[in-house]
């Protein structure tokens, strides 16, 4: 009967033995997954942060471009607000009076 303990003892260290060696692995394997995780959230907050530049460049684009008026549009604005300067002189003047 003793024979039949020590072959379960042995089958059973055998088996802790595996198991001890399979929790290493993976708990080695954990760390290295734990540092690529924090490498890929790392990436992802500079990618969001280019995006988020991306964008703003891209608006700012935008509103540049709303804002390039042609030539003639430039005579015209200046034209009408000479005309407004003059009235508002004239204006001025006669309050003056």
């Amino acid at each position: 009967m003793t024979n039949r303990y020590e072959e379960l003892i042995h089958a059973f260290e055998i088996k802790l033995r595996k198991l001890i060696s399979e929790y290493k692995s993976l708990q080695i394997q954990n760390t290295q997954l734990k540092a690529d995780l924090d490498r890929k959230q790392t990436d992802l907050m500079i990618a969001h942060q280019e995006v988020l530049e991306l964008r703003k460049n891209y608006d700012h684009l935008k509103m540049a471009r709303n804002l390039g008026v042609s030539e003639n549009e430039k005579t015209e604005s200046k034209q009408k607000i000479a005309k407004m300067v003059r009235e508002i002189d004239k204006c001025l003047a006669l309050l003056d009076e």
